[in-house]
């Protein structure tokens, strides 16, 4: 190897490693100048609780302590309500990061019970449900992306269900062959908001043995902490019962067993809620 071939390669090597070292010595000064913010959930905030879902806000904090600004790049999160995943989504739109200062970045989001297993009266069933939000925010900084892991976990407080009672049953038509029961039924609306009742969906039992199913429209409206009653008449077939039922109603002491499905329509979609009641009433 010649001489001035040795010098180049010298050169070159010379050059390499200056520049490694400058980039080394450049990223170490950026790190230097550059703490990384803190970024976490501060709080979640519900705004609207209702029969069918959640609205709630999640208020993520990012405390940046440069005199540097920085730009949210994405966040991306889940929430989970009671283990189970409703909801996953993205947020891209750039949001500048306030330098010296503390930001926050409000997140809404809207779950509907629906989407559980369980449904809307599963999720009614219960005073509150566990959620877990959990999500990525990646920070454009002057050293570059910066991602950061959010977690929160809580409890969605759930509301009552519409309450519901068998007042009394009357006894209406009756023959040989066949007679009515007039089933009056008190819905009360406890919620701050008014409910449209369409329908109910009934299974009626004596002594154990089904007597009638149908459905009925209703098409009522329950304003806000108010109650409303709804007579549902039920006609029952005499003929081919036990003869130890017949004497019951004649008794005019019922042991009765009632299923029901009222279907509502609510501000917040549609929504169906089951009952059942059993119990001895006697005819009015």
């Amino acid at each position: 190897m010649t001489r001035v071939s040795a010098r180049k390669n010298y050169g070159r090597y010379a050059l390499a490693l200056l520049a490694v070292t400058t980039t080394f010595h450049c990223a170490s000064l950026a790190k230097k100048i550059f703490d990384p913010p803190q970024v976490g959930v501060e709080r979640v905030e519900f705004q609207k609780l209702h029969i069918a879902g959640v609205d709630l806000i999640v208020h993520i904090k990012i405390n940046n302590p440069n005199s540097i600004g920085a730009t949210l790049n994405h966040l991306d999160y889940t929430f989970d309500i009671d283990g189970e995943r409703l909801l996953k989504g993205k947020k891209e739109d750039k949001t500048k990061i306030l330098s010296n200062n503390a930001s926050f970045i409000a997140l809404p989001i809207s779950v509907s019970y629906a989407g559980l297993k369980a449904g809307v009266a599963g999720a009614l069933a219960k005073k509150s449900l566990p959620y877990a939000f959990a999500g990525k925010i990646v920070l454009d900084t002057p050293i570059g992306d910066m991602a950061f892991d959010l977690n929160d976990k809580g409890e969605i407080p759930v509301p009552d269900r519409p309450r519901f009672e068998i007042e009394n049953i009357s006894l209406g038509e009756f023959s040989v062959a066949s007679t009515t029961l007039l089933v009056k039924v008190k819905v009360s609306n406890n919620h701050d908001f008014e409910l449209d009742i369409e329908k109910f969906r009934y299974e009626f039992s004596l002594q154990d043995n089904l007597i009638s199913a149908a459905e009925i429209s209703v098409q009522r409206s329950v304003s806000q902490d108010k109650t409303m009653s709804v007579t549902l008449p039920i006609t029952v077939k005499l003929l081919g019962l036990k003869r130890s039922i017949v004497d019951m109603i004649r008794s005019g002491q019922l042991k009765y067993f009632m299923k029901f499905d009222l279907s509502l329509k609510t501000h917040f979609g549609p929504v169906t809620i089951p009952y059942e009641r059993d119990g001895l009433s006697a005819l009015y």
